[in-house]
């Protein structure tokens, strides 16, 4: 009996140690990307898709060698004017300016192995939520400015490397296939009390995007 508690007694502290030493090897971050995405909602492309250069803020945390969680929110903003043909068929024109403004938050999972010190490699999913938004102000009588704003959720897998130039600091790629999933547009034209969804009975729509991105991470 006493054998047994001591048996018991020692795979007790080696499950603590066990434990201890795992989350000593929990390690946080912070990193920024360059992403180019597929964009729904920028209408320089005929209303269709554009090519937008994310930037991401994203909070790397590796947990033990094998698991990373990573929460990522990324910005881009875009503003131009251009002088565009009066419709009434004189040869004058009027200044239009454009904004987009797009959203991206969500977290990447992935499964990690580490073959040197040097270097990593991962293979994991990314899903998260995008706000895209397209206004148009025109400096005419008589043409009204528009708003278009999509809602869009995304989710796709992700392969990435990682080199460590450094303890606190990598390098890193990811290749990515992500899907767009997204709805009618929410379109409002001046202040048209019946502006709304266009096309509200519209399926849902879909783009299938590979992405490439660089990273750069430090490490606490």
């Amino acid at each position: 009996m006493l054998k047994f508690l001591f048996v018991l007694l020692l795979l007790a502290f080696m499950s603590s140690t066990t434990l201890a030493q795992q989350e000593e090897k929990i390690t946080f971050g912070v990193g920024v990307s360059y992403y180019p995405a597929a964009i729904p909602g920028d209408y320089s492309y005929g209303g269709h898709f554009g090519a937008a250069g994310l930037t991401n803020f994203f909070v790397p945390m590796q947990f033990g060698p094998y698991i990373r969680f990573e929460p990522e929110l990324g910005v881009y903003f875009k503003s131009y004017q251009e002088q565009v043909p009066d419709s009434s068929g004189s040869s004058s024109t009027f200044l239009r300016t454009a904004d987009q403004q797009i959203v991206r938050a969500g977290f990447g999972l992935f499964y990690t192995r580490q073959p040197s010190n040097d270097f990593q490699f991962g293979i994991g999913a990314r899903l998260g939520i995008m706000s895209s938004e397209y206004e148009t102000h025109q400096a005419a009588t008589g043409v009204q400015d528009t708003d278009v704003h999509y809602g869009i959720f995304y989710l796709g897998g992700a392969l990435s490397v990682e080199y460590f130039v450094s303890k606190h600091f990598s390098l890193g790629g990811e290749l990515q296939f992500i899907h767009y999933g997204y709805g009618a547009p929410l379109v409002t034209v001046g202040n048209n009390p019946y502006s709304g969804y266009l096309s509200p009975d519209s399926p849902q729509q879909a783009v299938y995007s590979t992405n490439e991105v660089l990273s750069a991470r430090f490490w606490f």
